[in-house]
């Protein structure tokens, strides 16, 4: 927690650094240093996807981002330009009670599954290689390589060591809300008190979504299209689940200012963050939107058939908890697995049932407000929502649409509401959501169905002082054609064991499929991996490995 209380302050002082590029750059007038530092990240982290494309996210590289960030401080014509946090902000007691809160629960042990088979791998992918051609062919998952890890990719190694990215972004949007002086939006942040161990991109998304609706609808001012449609792109590309809030904005400056829909230069920077976000797909898993198959693009690391039909499969099937076979769903007609979705037994069924709730009652309060750009947003709910459910009925793919519709409803019906009570409410349920990440075994006993308290450490006196990590993997290095791989060792993910590395599960179904990633060309890496049948030798072989490894 101390050494976090540190490094908070250098990744401000980066993105603020690149805010000011940013800002420079795409002639942003915006002073709102939540804003400026929200167009930083998205500049570095196009940055860091550009050359990741050609070598990997090393130490080298990363000081060489650092050292662009801190130009602007040394250039008097250029110091004007950079954000500073308002020294109200700094003097505020509430502002570092909270600070506070959320910086010891994100100093916890991390206790989501995502955290060791995913997010860690592709920091770790990214750092060794790079983007590679054909990345989903060592794992599925990988293919993602979400723009939120490689901007942590890039910072990973020096100043934010311990992997605790959703930290800063979580403080950023506690600087948001007392800059604004938005205390409503201090009601969100409990609920994420799971992620903040992790970087998770669903936080960027929800937090970063709230901070766009909040500024387009109570704070907007002429000029803003731009900044806010850039910063709704660059969400977009973090989480292609976030499609809605560009296509929000857009629509809906036709209320607010049409003549700001002219200018091509509004489009330019977006344009070349969705070109950049789609050559980035297409190179690691052939596809132009990961993991929607049905977009893929035949090419010779276009992962295998049998791969893609079992994503699609486990998406589906994942909704319902597994409890139902592919077969068994597709029987079913669309309102009846929306039926299923609202009524099978489990602990989720409280959350989808409140979406439903809480869309239907917003549709109400904006058609009774007579509001063009609550109505419309209503609308875009919906096509959201169906769009999600159409492949994934998970309820985190749809809760950065959710928030913003409890923001309007509160806003609407209840639009007096006083600081103090906020303040107040909002520190209770900080203070709630603390004891409950850090006394899990309370919790293990009366919610005996919900997972993550069955992993949670909670708290320890070794946070207060360091972020807590798990030791590094032990594992072994086996070949099988052309490459050589890691297979960590009595350990169901990869975490921290170095790439390429495989999970018994994934090399059993590797070796049940019958094929096996290879390099197209071992002298030159880029040229990247295919997939391979294996031979009988090579089945063989694979197969020792996986009784090995079992």
């Amino acid at each position: 927690m101390i050494i976090e209380l540190f490094l908070i302050p250098l990744l401000f002082l980066l993105f603020a650094g690149w805010g000011c590029w940013a800002k420079l750059l795409l002639s942003i007038k915006n002073e709102s240093i939540t804003i400026s530092v929200i167009v930083g990240l998205a500049l570095y982290g196009l940055a860091a996807c550009i050359i990741a494309f050609f070598v990997p996210l090393n130490i080298p590289v990363e000081i060489v981002l650092l050292c662009v960030a801190v130009i602007p401080y040394f250039l008097k014509n250029f110091r004007k330009h950079l954000p500073s946090v308002p020294k109200t902000i700094l003097q505020s007691a509430w502002f570092w009670g909270f600070a506070l809160m959320v910086i010891l629960a994100g100093s916890y042990y991390n206790f989501r599954s995502d955290h060791f088979g995913y997010y860690v791998p592709s920091l770790k992918w990214l750092n060794e290689y790079g983007l590679i051609i054909g990345t989903a062919n060592i794992d599925w998952i990988l293919g993602q390589m979400s723009f939120m890890h490689i901007m942590q990719a890039g910072i990973d190694q020096t100043i934010d060591p311990h992997g605790r990215f959703c930290i800063f972004i979580i403080i950023l949007y506690l600087v948001y809300i007392f800059e604004r002086k938005s205390f409503l939006l201090l009601l969100f942040v409990p609920f994420y008190f799971l992620y903040f161990q992790s970087p998770s991109p669903d936080l960027p998304v929800v937090f970063f979504s709230l901070i766009v609706v909040n500024e387009f609808c109570f704070h907007y001012q002429k000029n803003n299209f731009k900044t806010l449609f850039a910063i709704s792109v660059f969400i977009f590309v973090i989480k292609p689940v976030a499609f809605w809030l560009p296509l929000w904005i857009f629509i809906a400056a036709f209320y607010r200012n049409k003549s700001e829909l002219k200018s091509i230069r509004n489009y330019i920077f977006p344009c070349f963050l969705i070109f950049v976000f789609l050559i980035k797909n297409v190179i690691t898993c052939s596809c132009l939107f990961y993991p929607v198959t049905f977009t893929q693009i035949n090419t010779y690391w276009l992962p295998d058939m049998q791969i893609m039909e079992l994503s699609d499969q486990q998406a589906i099937t994942f909704t319902y908890d597994y409890k139902y076979n592919i077969d068994t769903i597709n029987s079913f007609s669309f309102f009846g697995k929306i039926y299923l979705w609202l009524t099978y037994p489990d602990l989720e069924v409280i959350i989808h049932l409140a979406i439903v709730l809480i869309t239907l009652l917003f549709g109400i309060v904006s058609f009774l407000k007579k509001q063009f750009i609550y109505i419309i947003f209503f609308f875009v709910a919906i096509f959201k929502l169906l769009i999600t459910f159409s492949f994934s009925g998970q309820y985190r793919f749809m809760l950065d649409i959710i928030h913003p519709m409890i923001l309007f409803i509160i806003s609407l019906l209840l639009p007096n509401v006083k600081r103090l009570p906020l303040l107040s409410g909002s520190f209770i349920l900080f203070i709630s959501a603390l004891l409950f990440v850090s006394f899990p075994n309370f919790h293990k006993k009366i919610f005996p169905s919900f997972r993550l308290t069955k992993m949670m450490v909670g708290f320890t006196t070794k946070a207060l002082v360091c972020p807590e990590n798990y030791p590094r993997d032990t594992y072994e290095q086996e070949k099988i054609g052309n490459l050589i791989f890691n297979i960590p060792i009595n350990d169901l993910y990869n975490y921290e064991t170095p790439p390429p590395a495989f999970t018994e599960e994934v090399i059993t179904r590797y070796y049940q499929m019958g094929i096996f990633p290879q390099w197209k060309d071992t002298t030159c890496i880029h040229k990247g991996i295919y997939m391979k049948k294996l031979s009988v030798e090579e089945k063989e072989a694979l197969g020792r490995i996986r009784e090995t490894s079992q």
